[in-house]
C-alpha cells in the first residue's frame, strides 16, 4: 500500500475555466472564470479555541496562507471549529484585508468582523450577492441539515448553510456539513446542473444520531 503523502498544490493567479483544489477536510479552493474562491479555510494544526489542545489533524495543511494565490472569496458555511477557525480567518485577513470579500450565514457577521474583516456579506437562506467587479459570477446562500455551536452558551445562534457558485459558464455547489435532505433536490432544480459539488462524507459516531447532520459513508 502506497504511504499517504501532501502534496503541494498547484496554483495561479488566474484561471479562465474552472479548477479545484482540495486542501484537506472542507478547505477547498475554487478557480473559476477569473475568480479565485476559497471554501471553510483552515490551515491550523487543531480545530480548537486553542491551539494547545483539542483535536489535530493526521497531517499539516498542503500550503500555508502566504502561499495562496489571490483569493477574492471565501465562504463560511457554519461556526464548529473545523469550518471556522479563527487564526485562518486573521491570517487571511492579514494578507488580503478589504479586497477579500467574506461570504457568511446569518448570525456570523458580528464574529468576522470583530476579526477585523470588513468586506463581510452576511445572507440568509436562498439571498445572494456578488464580489466587486465579478458582478458575473454569484453566490446563492443554499440551505443544509445541520446546527451550530461555537460555546457553551450559542446553540443554534448562527445559521448553516451550503453554497452555490454560480458564473456563465460553470457552477459550483459546497454542501459544508450536512445530512440528507430534501433541500438538495430544490437546490438541484433552482440551479443545477452543476459542473462540481463539494459533498463530505464521514464515518460519524453514533451513526444513529450523526447521520442527520453528517453524510454517512
Amino acid at each position: 500500500m502506497e504511504p499517504y503523502f501532501v502534496q503541494n498544490p498547484e496554483v495561479s493567479d488566474f484561471h479562465a475555466g474552472m479548477r479545484v483544489t482540495w486542501l484537506g477536510h472542507a478547505t477547498v479552493l475554487v478557480e473559476m472564470e477569473g475568480v479565485n474562491i476559497l471554501t471553510d479555510p483552515i490551515f491550523s494544526q487543531r480545530a480548537s479555541p486553542f491551539q494547545f489542545m483539542g483535536p489535530k489533524r493526521y497531517r499539516g495543511p498542503p500550503c500555508t496562507v502566504e502561499q495562496l494565490p489571490r483569493i477574492d472569496a471565501v465562504l463560511i458555511s457554519h461556526s464548529h471549529y473545523d469550518h471556522l477557525d479563527a487564526g485562518s480567518v486573521a491570517s487571511l485577513n492579514a494578507r488580503f484585508g478589504g479586497e477579500l470579500r467574506w461570504f457568511v450565514p446569518l448570525g456570523l457577521m458580528d464574529w468576522v468582523a470583530k476579526m477585523g474583516c470588513e468586506n463581510v456579506m452576511e445572507l440568509d437562506w436562498w439571498e445572494e450577492n456578488c464580489v466587486p467587479g465579478h458582478d458575473n459570477i454569484t453566490f446563492v446562500c443554499t440551505p443544509s441539515q445541520h446546527w451550530s455551536k461555537r460555546t457553551a452558551w450559542d446553540d443554534n445562534r448562527s445559521l448553516w448553510s451550503s453554497w452555490s457558485v454560480l458564473g456563465p459558464n460553470h457552477r459550483f455547489f459546497f454542501a459544508g456539513d450536512t445530512g440528507y435532505c430534501s433541500c438538495f433536490q430544490e437546490i438541484g432544480r433552482r440551479f443545477g446542473p452543476f459542473d462540481l459539488a463539494a459533498i463530505p462524507i464521514g464515518a460519524y459516531q453514533p451513526r444513529y444520531r450523526s447521520t442527520q447532520s453528517h453524510t454517512a459513508d
